[in-house]
């Protein structure tokens, strides 16, 4: 009984995983970037200043694979490397204006993913979706152990 269960969970979190994937590939190359680059082009917005570790730390990526995709998302105009001021050796990734044009474009409403969102949020209730949360961050906690 509990292999069946296991198989149940990993089965679900696994769908879940591919369809969320194939959802975010199909924004990601209507707006002519990849899924690294859409999802870091998110995370620099939400994190003024950031630097590379703890962009490559909320991207779960290594450095040295961070840094390429940053390279590349500047030579795009995306993003820009800004040295700070105190500490010459010290860099914060930035949107430029044609990374902000790019996520506004994806978050106002033009995003396949973002609108699949919202309708899960209009089908469950706010009870089922925090019973779901409180569900993951206790199968989070056990496989973390």
């Amino acid at each position: 009984m509990k292999t069946v269960f296991t198989n149940e969970i990993l089965n679900s979190f696994s769908d879940i995983n591919k369809l969320l994937y194939k959802l975010s590939k199909q924004d990601a190359d209507y707006n002519g970037l990849t899924v690294v680059q859409l999802k870091a082009l998110y995370n620099v917005s939400i994190h003024p200043n950031l630097g590379l570790v703890e962009l490559a730390e909320l991207l779960k990526l290594t450095n040295s694979t961070t840094s390429g995709v940053l390279d590349r998302m500047v030579q795009n105009g995306l993003v820009e490397r800004r040295k700070l001021p105190n500490d010459r050796r010290a860099i914060t990734i930035q949107l430029s204006e044609k990374g902000q044009e790019k996520l506004e474009k994806f978050i106002s409403g033009e995003s396949i993913l973002v609108e699949k969102l919202n309708k899960v949020k209009q089908e469950l209730s706010d009870e089922d979706i925090q019973s779901l949360l409180r569900i993951h961050e206790k199968i989070r906690e056990i496989l973390s152990e």
